[in-house]
């Protein structure tokens, strides 16, 4: 009894030394199914996007990103129910999510993965032993994998208008479902829910209605068919009492459901954020010359700078002078000339977009008659009105004042300009006066000299007569009183 408990022993010794020397680990395949994600991302989100998470079955898978638009996924599952998938969130640099996009999910792709075997070695040689035969391990057989199923795929975009998103404006919603898939897809379900910003409720069911029945219209009772694709653009109005310091954005969340003939469900959605903008523009205005003349022209620079986010249309454009003597004939002429001028500007007749900048030259003439006494200083003020829609205008004006002086003469070397001297010369008066050595009579001369002047004017040859025969007259006088003076007198 006691040889046979030996041998047992031994024998069972034998058979732990041999299950050492046999590997722990047998070769075996692990089944993963990935899926390629496809994303119709734009020009600006394929630069910022970087990462990408989806939903299944309540447990997030994170992908690895295969191209500039393409992400794929593994999903640790044998199979893998599309329909379960519910949403695509794409992250940027920060990881902060920044869109919900719709997707088209490819195919399953298993893979196989083999480990190799694990052997260990002894760590010190042992005898060798006759092996001891073993029952061969049963073979596992693999299930049976479903027949493949057309893809179901559905795209769903959110697409905003922001060139007139501001208080008082309106905004513009294009809203576009596609089928992406493979087979026909029925619109079970629409969905339009505004996340953030204070829009009155009643406004947005009444704007949601206008949009669903337009879709429910151009998608029909069949469903969309693999590659087909609706749209519809509506607008929204934004009250002009809107507080913009409160709810300075206005988002919304875009849902489309649909089924397929197999009643796989799949649902897309984009979502959409606009933050309202002020609009607002500058001008500017500079003159050539700070300093003009009556007769010159002065030409005007003006510089309008739109320095919203939004894009301006021009309402009205006018030139008033609020300091000058500009005739009510030449300030209707220059203001007419200015506003043809600054209509036939390209960017003010397609539209003012942000950050624009446009500038032009004015000019405008100075008559020689211009008066500087009553209008030294010119001001001339330019008034711009632009416009974001009929309930939202924004006005802003410029003065630009120029000096108006009249030429200061030339004193030095001035030439002599004869006629105006000789205009200057007087005729010189000659005076004759005719004296007596005894009796000068003082005033008999007066008195003939005053007649001579008013009754006989004494010009050219004739004054030369005139003074004889008056000569000869007083010495006639003369010569009668001496006579009588030495007459002697009768008693």
């Amino acid at each position: 009894m006691t040889h046979n408990i030996q041998r047992f022993l031994a024998l069972f010794t034998i058979l732990m030394l041999l299950s050492t020397l046999m590997p722990t680990n047998l070769a075996h395949a692990d089944t993963t199914t990935f899926r390629y994600i496809q994303l119709n991302l734009t020009d600006e989100e394929v630069e910022t996007l970087y990462e990408a998470s989806l939903v299944y079955d309540d447990i997030t898978y994170y992908g690895v990103r295969e191209s500039a638009d393409i992400w794929r996924f593994m999903i640790d599952a044998e199979t893998v129910d599309d329909s379960l998938i519910d949403l695509v969130t794409l992250y940027n640099a920060e990881g902060v999510p920044y869109t919900f996009i719709p997707n088209t999910i490819t195919e399953a792709y298993p893979v196989e993965v083999e480990e190799p075997p694990v052997v260990t070695e002894p760590d010190e040689p042992e005898e060798v032993t006759p092996p001891v035969e073993t029952e061969p391990e049963p073979v596992v057989e693999e299930p049976m994998t479903e027949p493949m199923l057309p893809v179901l795929a559905l795209e769903a975009q959110n697409i905003a208008g922001v060139d007139k998103a501001v208080v008082g404006g309106e905004l513009s919603y294009t809203f576009i479902v596609e089928n992406t898939g493979d087979t026909p897809m029925t619109v079970t379900e629409l969905s339009h829910e505004y996340v953030s910003g204070d829009i009155d409720h009643q406004s947005i069911e009444s704007f949601n209605q206008r949009v669903f029945d337009r879709l429910h219209e151009l998608i029909g009772e069949d469903g969309l068919l693999p590659g087909e694709r609706v749209e519809v653009t509506a607008v929204l109005s934004v009250p002009s009492d809107y507080s913009i310091h409160t709810h300075p954005e206005i988002g919304s969340l875009f849902r489309v459901t649909g089924v397929d003939e197999y009643d796989r469900v799949v649902t897309a959605e984009s979502q959409q954020i606009v933050l309202l903008r002020q609009p607002d523009f500058t001008v500017s205005g500079t003159s050539e010359l700070t300093t003009v003349q009556p007769g010159e022209p002065v030409r005007y620079t003006y510089t309008v700078t739109n320095t919203s986010n939004v894009t301006l249309f021009l309402s009205d454009v006018t030139l008033t002078w609020p300091s000058g003597a500009l005739t009510y004939e030449e300030q209707q002429m220059a203001n007419e000339r200015f506003m043809k001028q600054v209509q036939s500007i390209p960017a003010f007749i397609n539209g003012f977009g942000p950050e624009e900048v446009v500038t032009f030259s004015f000019e405008l003439p100075l008559l020689p008659s211009y008066d500087v006494r009553a209008g030294a200083e010119l001001v001339q003020q330019a008034t711009f009105t632009l416009y974001v829609n009929e309930g939202v205008t924004v006005t802003r004006f410029v003065d630009v004042p120029v000096a108006v002086k009249q030429p200061v003469p030339i004193k030095e070397d001035e030439p002599k300009q004869v006629p105006e001297k000789e205009a200057k010369i007087e005729t010189p008066v000659v005076k004759v006066v005719v004296k007596e050595r005894e009796t000068p009579p003082v005033q008999l001369e007066d008195e003939v000299d005053t007649y001579s002047q008013d009754v006989l004017p004494m010009t050219g040859e004739t004054n030369e007569t005139w003074h004889a025969m008056l000569g000869l007259l007083l010495f006639a006088s003369g010569l009668l009183l001496i006579i009588r003076r030495k007459r002697p007198s009768t008693k």
